[in-house]
């Protein structure tokens, strides 16, 4: 089998097989197959699926297209048939396709990188989960007072105040806590 005269090299791995490590170069893309491959990332020290492929289904395409090394890990979930489509040969094929298509296919793995690094920074620690609800009710607090038809009596802006306090009483209660999982929201909050 052939994609762009670079031959596919179709391999078996076994149960709990690693395809690729997080950080190495996009060397191929791959096609489960038979089995199923699990896509993970460790997120301080516990190991988050992100995805399974399954019959039929791609992955590790990005690191190919954009060229950054590897963003997961994948391992194989069960015994499985995995096949590598190699960069040159996917290379060689975009290479034929119009500019726009290769633009558009560029900007849409931009696009879920970033949209990974923000699911990546979702609020962990306690102390994330506070800096997490003062950016949003600041930004609620905002609103209420640059379009009064929303609250007209001021009654809502009054009780979100009222909220910030007790959340600010909590968030002193347990500030001595030493949370195991490290913060990754600015103090700003994000």
């Amino acid at each position: 089998m052939y994609i762009d005269g670079e031959s596919l090299d179709k391999k078996f791995f076994s149960k709990d097989d690693v395809v690729f490590r997080e950080g190495d170069p996009g060397d191929a893309a791959y096609i489960v197959e038979t089995g199923s491959v699990g896509i993970f990332k460790d997120v301080e020290g516990e190991e988050v699926l992100l995805a399974t492929m399954n019959d039929g289904e791609l992955f590790g395409e990005m690191a190919i297209i954009d060229g950054s090394p590897r963003m997961a890990h994948a391992v194989v979930l069960e015994d499985s048939v995995v096949i590598a489509i190699p960069r040159a040969g996917l290379e060689a094929t975009l290479a034929k396709q119009p500019a726009l298509v290769k633009t558009l296919i560029r900007i849409l793995v931009e696009n879920l990188r970033n949209v990974h690094e923000i699911y990546m920074k979702r609020p962990r620690s306690v102390t994330d989960y506070f800096n997490a609800i003062a950016f949003h009710s600041g930004g609620l607090a905002r609103n209420l007072e640059t379009n009064p038809d929303i609250d007209p009596s001021g009654e809502g802006l009054k009780r979100l105040k009222l909220i910030e306090e007790q959340l600010q009483v909590l968030h002193e209660q347990v500030s001595s806590y030493k949370d195991r999982r490290a913060s990754v929201l600015d103090e700003a909050g994000e």
